[in-house]
């Protein structure tokens, strides 16, 4: 008596159950590639994790202006968040928050205004001029959760707002089309 070998077993049980499947008429279905192993380990986590290894250059001038941009960022973008006569979609104040919680506070509303396809938004957070020292304490912490946190990923640029726009006590920012 002859034994088959382990390795065809399994494709004559299957050539059995299946039977005579013959494909069906009319267009081929599409095929999808899995992504090679070493680009799945380039995917980001869309939730947490913002464009791939990019943060927003932040450069400082003086009389306490800011301005953040990703390397793509257009002249014409950052003109607009200094022009005063920019109309904002939408602002969230930050008066009277600690630092962690203004941190959440501008990543949800940055998430919010992104999905509802508002663009230019203004973030106010104080001159600091009721802060223990007369310091500004928020500014900084904003400045850079949008330009190297979780709120990153979705903004293109921002700038310290225009005066008509609260000066150096808010921030304009320009969100991202797309993510």
């Amino acid at each position: 008596m002859t034994r088959r070998k382990k390795a065809d077993e399994p494709k004559s049980e299957f050539q059995r159950a299946i039977g005579e499947v013959k494909p069906l008429r009319g267009r081929s279905p599409k095929r999808v590639m899995a992504p090679a192993e070493d680009d799945r380990a380039r995917v980001p986590n869309r939730r947490t994790a913002g464009p791939p290894d990019e943060t927003l250059i932040v450069e400082r001038e003086a009389g306490g202006i800011v301005c953040g941009k990703r390397r793509s960022t257009h002249a014409s973008i950052l003109r607009t968040l200094e022009d005063p006569r920019l109309e904002v979609e939408a602002e969230c104040d930050l008066h009277g928050l600690t630092s962690s919680e203004a941190e959440r506070e501008v990543l949800r509303f940055v998430e919010s205004c992104q999905r509802s396809g508002r663009r230019w938004v203004r973030v106010i957070v104080g001159k600091g001029l009721h802060s223990p020292g007369g310091k500004a304490t928020l500014k900084d912490r904003v400045v850079a959760a949008l330009s190297q946190r979780a709120p990153a990923r979705y903004v293109l640029a921002f700038r310290t707002a225009p005066q008509r726009l609260g000066g150096t006590g808010a921030l304009t920012v320009r969100l991202v089309d797309r993510l």
